[in-house]
């Protein structure tokens, strides 16, 4: 094995170092993404099939389920925190095992969500049923269909609709299991396993892929900020989360409802809501219903897509697997595949088979995370350094990827073959195909050699000189998006960094990387292909004034424009000014909906944003100043720019009747003005106006052939109705020249 090979690992997590990828996933959004995949079809579709076979127990074998998760998301909470990078489990068994396991697991994974995207379009048809007299089928294929279209486009719920679902859910089931626990029939759940102890633990394999969606946390793990901290509460934690609930509610829907009538009902969760809660309660716990089934089946093809992508890219798979649209950025070959392929199986009709096969497949993918864990333990790399440790190290891991095994063995025969032999068809194309190709290599063999991975000295090197290497406190972040507002915005850092030596400015250009693929693969592709977004940056240098000023680009993908900004801003210390633009008017409507609005509250800095209106010199600068932190900062700004450019100054107060002596107010902005513009007194002058019209003047004065007003917020600027304020919102939209609205960053 190379020294490049044994170094992959670590190669991996510096390109994604080097590429600047922007993590703006917190705690929560990746909490409910896994409490989400698992809070869904699995309880509203499963539950009244596991309750038929065992009784009251049923809640017993869902609690069992919870118990063999806890082991492997420790597992898997581990491995990602060592290696925070996309694919889930086929990324940490491929780096871990090799190409051999990867080829097992790949493939495991892709099918195993596959048939639980059937499982899940099946439950949803049956739930529209309730509502609507529509045949499965069609319902089945027109939700099949229209999550294959929204993948293919790129379109994604935002993270605030899909916390809020996920939120909903837990409210719902939490007052069905609350409310139903006050209505239980306590001779309903005598006796409590009607089939023996044993039906319980053999109906485990039936209900675990309700507990698969605690890994798809794992598939985005390098989105998530503070990944030490959060990957491992949030993998964790939707394991215990849906455990509680899972057991709650069937414990309550099997004391409304006699196990032996669940058999009557297509619904079972919704007839035992109707019993103590109404007419109503049913609906809510229906429409509940089908959020979850259709956020599961949505989020099945998307985390199955990119499985398969990861796999065309390892050449485990064929290239064409890889492919990106060059217009949507989606892995859309993938995603036809896919979901053509989940909608086959959702026709067939078989719910409890399709749950048992994909059971079958993630319990060979959890089999390997075990065994991947104990090897790469005992290689003991220098680049594995996970920031959470399963404890019992190996026992519990071990006893994790044993009981998966048995719970295959629990399995109905048909669903044992055709998991394990689906696994094994894996291994007879890599065989055949995959090991001539492929390059992947795992820590396995470096184990079975005795030998040890080496950190590279260049790595060190550059990271110590990183670390004592002098800080900027200097720089200007100036997102741009079109070229003309860009070139405006890039001419007035360039003047503010004039007055200000040894500033560094950088042309930000943030491309939205659609949700389908993963932030890593997404930047790749922008750096192969960045043909019409680089052109559009060096546009915007180029037609920006020369200078002797540093001026560099950087073009990065992120989930959103605004947590993209913010982001960077806070992952790049010495950044202490972003520089925004504004066109148009600023209504209540567009303030919300503005990713300007977002950084103004988020960017740990402080934010200028630009209402241009042709701004093309700087000759003339009216600075309008109150008595806050906000527009000592914008005074700042502007003696920058007077230092820069040489511009004549005019600093604007105004007071309001009766506020103050006007002779004590003249001579407090007086000695204001004289420490900050230590130099040039002569192209400063200053302005005490009294009166209540506070706007109107300073749009009169406006108009006097000035080419910039410097504003700052005002106390209301965190208010949803405003930008950075009444006033300063007026003045923006009303004055003839272009205007500066600057907010200061308080820690």
């Amino acid at each position: 094995m190379t020294v490049n090979q044994q170094q992959q690992q670590p190669r991996e997590q510096q390109e994604q170092q080097q590429q600047g990828l922007v993590r703006e996933m917190g705690l929560f959004n990746a909490l409910s993404i896994g409490v989400g995949a698992m809070v869904g079809a699995g309880i509203f579709v499963l539950s009244g099939t596991a309750a038929q076979e065992v009784g009251p127990a049923a809640t017993i074998s869902f609690a069992i389920a919870g118990l063999v998760c806890l082991p492997i998301s420790m597992t898997v909470s581990e491995l990602v925190t060592a290696m925070p990078q996309e694919g889930g489990s086929y990324y940490l068994i491929s780096r871990t095992l090799g190409s051999v396991a990867a080829a097992i697991v790949g493939p495991a994974n892709w099918l195993g969500l596959m048939f639980a995207t059937g499982f899940y379009l099946i439950g949803f048809a049956e739930y529209v049923a309730d509502f609507v007299a529509v045949p499965y089928w069609i319902s089945e294929l027109a939700a099949g269909a229209l999550f294959v279209f929204l993948n293919y486009r790129g379109s994604k719920l935002s993270g605030i609709v899909q916390t809020v679902i996920v939120t909903l859910l837990i409210v719902i089931l939490g007052s069905f299991a609350g409310f139903g626990f006050f209505n239980i029939e306590p001779e309903l759940h005598e006796p409590f396993a009607p089939f023996g102890w044993g039906a319980a633990f053999s109906t485990v394999g039936l209900i675990f892929v309700s507990f698969a969606g605690f890994e798809k946390v794992s598939t985005v793990a390098e989105e998530v900020k503070k990944p030490g901290r959060n990957l491992p509460w949030a993998i964790i934690g939707s394991v215990v989360i849906a455990t509680i609930i899972y057991a709650a509610v069937v414990y309550v829907m099997t004391g409304v409802l006699s196990y032996d009538q669940m058999v009557e009902f297509n619904t079972p969760v919704t007839e035992a809501a109707e019993r103590f809660m109404g007419n109503m309660g049913g609906i809510v716990v229906g429409i509940g219903a089908l959020f979850a089934t259709a956020s599961s089946a949505n989020a099945s093809i998307l985390a199955s897509s990119r499985i398969n992508f990861a796999m065309g890219r390892d050449q485990i798979l064929p290239s064409w697997f890889s492919k990106i649209h060059p217009r949507h950025m989606t892995p859309s070959r993938s995603i036809l595949l896919t979901g053509g392929l989940a909608i086959l199986l959702a026709l067939s009709g078989q719910a409890p088979t399709l749950a048992e096969i994909a059971s079958a497949l993630f319990m060979v993918s959890y089999t390997l995370l075990t065994i991947g864990l104990v090897v790469v333990r005992r290689s003991a790399p220098e680049w594995y350094q996970p920031t959470f440790r399963v404890p019992f190290f190996p026992w519990l891991p071990l006893a994790g990827g044993i009981a998966a095994i048995v719970i295959i063995g629990t399995l109905d025969r048909f669903s044992q073959l055709s998991g394990l032999g689906l696994a094994a068809l894996s291994l007879v194309w890599y065989y055949f195909w995959a090991r001539h190709r492929t390059t992947i290599e795992g820590e396995l063999g470096t184990w079975l050699q005795r030998e040890r991975p080496i950190r590279s000295a260049f790595s060190r090197v550059e990271t110590t000189t990183q670390t004592t290497k002098e800080r900027r406190y200097h720089d200007i972040l100036v997102p741009v998006n079109e070229v003309d507002i860009g070139r405006r915005l890039i001419n007035l850092a360039i003047a503010i960094a004039k007055g200000r030596p040894g500033t560094k400015i950088t042309a930000l250009k943030i491309v939205p990387i659609p949700y389908n693929l993963a932030l890593v693969e997404g930047q790749k592709q922008l750096d192969r292909g960045t043909s019409q977004h680089q052109y559009n940056l060096e546009q915007t240098i180029q037609q920006a004034q020369n200078s002797d000023i540093e001026v560099q680009t950087q073009l990065q993908g992120a989930r959103s424009v605004a947590s993209g900004i913010t982001e960077i801003a806070k992952h790049q210390p010495q950044t202490n000014l972003v520089l925004l633009g504004w066109q148009g008017s600023i209504s209540q409507k567009r303030i919300k909906n503005s990713s300007v609005n977002a950084v103004l509250k988020n960017a740990p800095c402080d934010v200028a944003v630009l209402y241009n209106r042709h701004l093309d010199r700087l000759q003339q600068i009216l600075v309008a100043i109150t008595d806050n932190s906000h527009a000592r900062t914008g005074l700042r700004l502007a003696h920058y720019m007077q230092k820069g450019t040489g511009a004549a100054i005019v600093v604007l107060h105004v007071v309001e009747q009766k506020k103050a002596a006007l002779d004590t107010v003249k001579n407090t902005i007086q000695t204001l003005v004289d420490q900050e513009f230590t130099t040039a007194s002569d192209k400063v002058s200053v302005q005490v106006i009294q009166t209540d019209s506070v706007a109107e003047i300073i749009l009169a004065e406006a108009k006097q052939e000035y080419d910039l007003v410097i504003m700052g917020a005002s106390k209301q600027w965190a208010l949803p109705r405003w930008l950075f304020g009444g006033k300063s919102d007026r003045v923006a939209e009303e004055a003839p020249c272009s205007v500066l609205l600057v907010r200061h960053y308080e820690q």
